[in-house]
């Protein structure tokens, strides 16, 4: 080898070999025009005698060398050797070592192997976004830096050409020429079958399993008998060899390995968010027990090999797949579904397609009163066709001449049916929520409530014609919504919405055997919308919010995807990603084609003076600032909001208007309650997985966990002389008001059932919580701390989500929204010691959450600024009814 310590080779200056084997020379080398270290590989010079295949390979080369990426290997320069001819590479030059090497030396936690796999997945999605697959990707192929940053080396059989049948086989079957290496290549690497970017993703699913196991999933006596392996066996079953891996980590695993890449992930991409996703999930990273090999189907790397894979065996077979090809890659181009808004009332929300396609139901809101309204998609002419004052949930008949939907009448829901053509409106359940046609028009599914001392929300059945109601399924710990029968009427689909702040999930009952069968997707995510039956039964469809909401918001929005789940495969696909989605309704108006609610609701925070002597905005952008709460004796007001990409606490300063961030957490910190000296600040965050009471300075530092409640402990209230924390426990085993003291210790009931949002007076004498009432009204209660003594305050509040009581001042008086005469929600007082209900001020705009100043005096309303409508999907591939 002519290249010693001190040669040039162009302007690169030679400092030193540092790797040699039969696969070439690596030298560790200076660009002397940007005095940068790099990496220099010599490619042996026996296979490269024929002139049109190195000018092959260079074009190749240089087209990978576009590539940038931080976890892609980065390849600087191409060239040949002046007196043989012989390729070489110049790349960057990396310290660390391979996943390999680091697989022999020590365990990898189960968090940190997904955390590099989503890089991995990364680096993946940039290559084939430029056309390029890897096609050997493996764990020699993978360093790790000293930074712990995840790069993919030796693209060594990517090529942006695709070869034929002929080829292929040679690939296999020549002596050194091998496409791939055995253990990590795909069913259609192995059959010599057309192959896409679904490939690297196999094999990636490998590692994947490596690193959670320490071991390959396939594995034989021989490459021959390993390929075979690949074709016809299932992966083993990672619960088997590491019995703590979470179920959804190895359905994610084992989604990587499916045998036809249409089963496999969409993308490199989705896999990564995927990946991400799970890591997060995950609480800690503890290494996973990972068995030491007995016989290792591949050994490690050492000596001059070691060095040799350390820095460079990047793009090594580039060459013999790029000289060998015989036509280009014809990479598939994706085309996203295009999008169209259907309305543009700005107050539209719940769509249901008739079973011809050709009308949209649904809920609009445009002139005050909701009411479900009907639109023709071919001329776009849009029509009332209830009256309201609060009607939902349309769904057509299976003859689609009828409609059924909910109305609410003075705090009672019931089921109505109406002409699509018109007419009076003819009630059929009461007490009846949500309904929908079995397929044979003969039957109704629906919700219903049941309020005692706890709520009870319950799949219902009942014959159209009237007869005895059939209950299929109750829940107390969630609320059940959006029931959906099966085209084949044997089944349905319904949403489970927790009461507290978790995922949301969907259920599927076999009504003849009662089996149940709950539906979700891998990863963190927030509420589902309702569902709708897709490709005759086979699969659901229904919108996923990115992030936690709580089910009573009046608005559930935020950025989602939408996602077609095969029941038979039990696999979900992202069909499209929306940064402005509502959890209501997903329907499917054709083949191809989905309707959804486009939602842009912002929500803002104003000041106003209860005497009705002024207003003025705090924030007015397109955040959703809410549940605000007065601090530092009245100058500050503290609230949770979206603006910073998550749902964080922050604080204004009331005399100058700037605004900073208190809490930074990838969990959700929200319902703030400040103390009265201002020093400290308690809030609900699900930071350790789940809900529960968590303080900090009022600056948002030093925080730490107050609860212990184990499921969703929300909504601290303290008074004055901050003796006691006051919040809501959801868990099912404790649902109930209790209190605990300020920093951690036992907790004590205070009041048993369904104490939602509570807040304690001033003075610490008494708390106020919502509770609900059968038929779906809501009441307030104030519980006395010393006796428990339990007396009602208000009730048959109707058409208000989340009435929520505040104290006003120091008084006996409490605050609560509810609808006045015009329908508005508004402020209204009740005086503990008695007298009527008394609209405590007139205001121009609905407030979500709100706050009573410490004087009484003013109040800070979160005011919601509706914007909806409905948008249209159109060709979305792999969907129809």
């Amino acid at each position: 080898m002519p290249l010693v310590p001190g040669s040039r080779l162009g302007p690169y200056r030679i400092d030193a070999e540092i790797g040699a084997g039969g696969m070439g020379h690596v030298f560790r080398a200076t660009d002397t025009r940007l005095d940068r270290a790099v990496a220099i590989k010599i490619l042996p010079e026996h296979r490269w005698s024929d002139a049109r295949l190195r000018q092959r390979f260079e074009r190749e080369a240089r087209a990978l060398s576009s590539l940038s990426h931080p976890n892609l290997c980065a390849l600087y320069d191409v060239g040949e050797l002046p007196e043989s001819g012989a390729p070489y590479l110049v790349m960057e030059l990396l310290q660390g070592e391979t996943l390999r090497e680091r697989l022999e030396s020590r365990l990898i936690g189960m968090r940190k192997a997904l955390s590099w796999g989503a890089q991995i997945a990364s680096g993946l999605s940039a290559a084939h976004q430029k056309g390029v697959v890897h096609r050997d990707l493996k764990p020699e192929n993978i360093f790790i830096t000293a930074g712990e940053l995840v790069k993919i080396l030796d693209f060594g059989l990517a090529t942006k050409t695709e070869s034929s049948d002929r080829t292929t086989t040679q690939l296999r079957t020549e002596p050194g020429m091998v496409m791939g290496t055995a253990h990590y290549m795909s069913p259609e690497q192995v059959r010599g079958t057309t192959l896409d970017a679904r490939s690297d993703i196999f094999a990636l699913g490998i590692v994947l399993f490596e690193m959670l196991t320490g071991r390959v999933p396939f594995h034989a006596r021989s490459a021959v008998e390993t390929m075979n392996s690949i074709l016809v066996d299932d992966p083993p079953e990672l619960a088997a060899i590491v019995p703590t891996i979470p179920e959804a980590v190895e359905s994610l695993v084992r989604r990587c390995l499916e045998k036809d890449p249409a089963q496999r992930f969409a993308s490199a991409s989705d896999l990564a968010f995927a990946l991400e996703s799970a890591a997060k999930s995950l609480s800690t990273a503890t290494p996973t027990p990972v068995p030491r090999r007995s016989s290792a189907p591949a050994p490690a790397p050492s000596g001059n090999r070691a060095r040799l894979t350390l820095l460079g065996v990047f793009l090594l077979a580039v060459v013999a797949a790029a000289l060998l090809a015989r036509r280009p890659f014809e990479r598939v181009p994706f085309e996203p579904p295009a999008m169209r808004m259907l309305t543009y009332s700005g107050r539209d929300s719940a769509p249901a397609a008739s079973p011809d396609g050709r009308l949209l139901a649904y809920v609009s809101a445009r002139d005050g009163t909701r009411r479900i309204w009907l639109k023709q998609l071919a001329d776009a002419t849009e029509v009332a066709v209830t009256r309201g004052p609060e009607d939902s949930a349309p769904r057509f008949a299976p003859d689609g001449a009828v409609l059924l939907f909910t109305r609410v009448e003075n705090g009672a829901g019931a089921l109505y049916r109406v002409a699509v053509v018109g007419g009076e409106p003819r009630k059929l359940v009461d007490n009846a929520f949500d309904g929908d046609w079995s397929p044979d028009g003969k039957r109704i599914a629906f919700i219903r409530y049941r309020v005692n001392r706890d709520r009870l929300s319950t799949l219902c059945i009942v014959p159209l014609g009237g007869g005895e109601v059939q209950e299929v399924a109750a829940v107390l710990s969630e609320e059940l919504s959006a029931p959906r029968w099966s085209p084949d009427g044997k089944s349905i689909a319904v949403t489970l919405n927790p009461r507290g702040t978790s995922a949301g999930s969907l259920l599927v009952i076999d009504l003849e055997s009662n089996e149940r069968r709950t539906i979700t997707r891998d990863g963190s995510h927030g509420l589902l919308s309702g569902s709708a039956w897709v490709n005759g039964g086979q699969a659901l469809i229904y919108a996923e919010l990115d992030a936690l909401a709580s089910t009573p918001l009046t608005r559930r929005r935020g950025s989602s995807v939408i996602i077609v789940h095969d029941l038979s495969s039990n696999r979900a696909r992202v069909l499209l990603r929306n940064p402005h989605s509502a959890a209501d309704t997903v329907d499917v108006v054709g083949a191809g084609r989905i309707v959804f609610s486009e939602d842009v609701t912002r929500h803002s925070l104003q000041e106003v003076a209860l005497d009705g002597s002024g207003a003025r905005w705090l924030s007015r952008g397109m955040s959703v600032d809410r549940q605000p709460s007065y601090a530092r004796g009245g100058k500050s007001v503290v609230f949770a909001s979206d603006r910073g990409g998550n749902v964080d606490l922050w604080e204004v300063m009331l005399d100058s208007g700037a605004v900073r961030h208190l809490t930074d957490s990838e969990a959700v910190d929200w319902d703030p309650h400040p103390t009265a000296d201002g020093k400290s600040l308690f809030f609900s965050s699900n930071r350790g997985g789940h809900f529960e009471v968590w303080t900090s300075a009022i600056d948002g530092a030093n925080p730490r966990q107050v609860t212990r409640d184990g499921v969703d402990a929300e909504n601290p209230s303290l008074p004055a002389s901050g003796d006691w924390v006051f919040y809501d426990s959801t868990n099912p085993k404790t649902d109930g008001l209790w209190r605990i003291p300020p920093g951690g210790g036992t907790a004590k009931l205070v009041v048993a059932g369904e104490t939602i949002h509570p807040e304690v007076s001033a003075d610490g004498e008494f708390v106020a919580y919502q509770r609900p009432e059968a038929g779906g009204s809501a009441a307030i209660d104030v519980v006395r701390v010393a006796d428990g003594t339990v007396t009602p305050l208000v009730s048959g509040i109707s058409g208000v989500f989340g009435v929520r009581a505040r104290w006003i001042g120091t008084s006996h008086v409490v605050a609560f929204r509810a609808l006045d005469e015009r329908g508005r929600i508004t402020l209204f007082a009740q005086d503990l010691a008695g007298g009527s209900r008394r609209k405590l001020i007139d205001l121009d705009a609905e407030p979500e959450t709100y706050a009573i100043s410490p004087d009484g005096k003013r109040a800070i309303l979160s005011v919601i600024d509706e914007g909806s409508g409905l948008m249209m999907a159109e060709g979305v591939e792999g969907v129809g009814r």
